[in-house]
């Protein structure tokens, strides 16, 4: 099973400023949490540390998960050459996984991409390239899915399917972190509201929804 992921004395300083100070915060295994507060309140600083991407903070960062088993999507999500079907399939392929032909069915069936998977990645729309980049990073079932602005370029209709496929997610036990501006969004599904404030880089509060 896997542990709670535990920050204590968290700081990243970036040109001679801090960018975050988190003296400690949990975030539960199989949890959703919500990451909110105003630009520069270092919320996407924090998922990239989280992904491991970011190595350059003091502090200790405390979780049990390999890379393997994270997945992140940026909040401008970068897209591969070549087709959707392909994007989608690309985790799979370096990961090896079993079966890939079968999952990529089943994935392009459960979220309605089977018009698109033949369709020119850098000639999708910013809500297409949004949805194809959600997809890509569920396509090997990470265990730890953390998403920067997800709901930024979807109309509503693809929000709340967004909302249903995360609540599913989260209760095979996965933890999700989600950093986010659209307030409406996460009212929709249970979890714990995180904010962060830009000049102490604080935790300013945190309460369940």
């Amino acid at each position: 099973m896997k542990k709670d992921i535990k920050i204590r004395n968290l700081k990243k300083t970036f040109n001679r400023k801090d960018v975050l100070n988190i003296p400690e915060l949990t975030f539960k295994n199989g949890g959703i949490s919500y990451l909110v507060g105003e630009n520069g309140a270092g919320k996407s600083t924090l998922l990239n540390i989280l992904a491991k991407i970011d190595k350059e903070y003091q502090g200790e960062v405390e979780d049990s998960f390999i890379d393997n088993e994270i997945s992140l999507v940026d909040a401008n999500p970068y897209m591969l050459k070549g087709n959707v079907y392909k994007n989608i399939e690309y985790p799979l392929k370096i990961r090896k996984r079993e079966n890939i032909e079968e999952r990529m069915t089943i994935l392009l069936d459960i979220f309605n991409l089977k018009t698109l998977k033949n369709k020119e990645a850098s000639k999708l729309s910013s809500g297409e390239t949004q949805k194809v980049a959600i997809v890509r990073a569920l396509s090997f079932s990470p265990k730890l899915l953390m998403l920067d602005e997800p709901t930024a370029n979807l109309d509503k209709l693809a929000k709340l399917e967004l909302i249903d496929i995360l609540e599913k997610y989260n209760q095979k036990g996965n933890t999700i972190i989600v950093v986010t501006h659209d307030h409406g969004f996460f009212e929709n599904l249970k979890g714990e509201k995180i904010v962060l404030e830009k000049c102490k880089n604080q935790i300013k509060e945190r309460f369940k929804i």
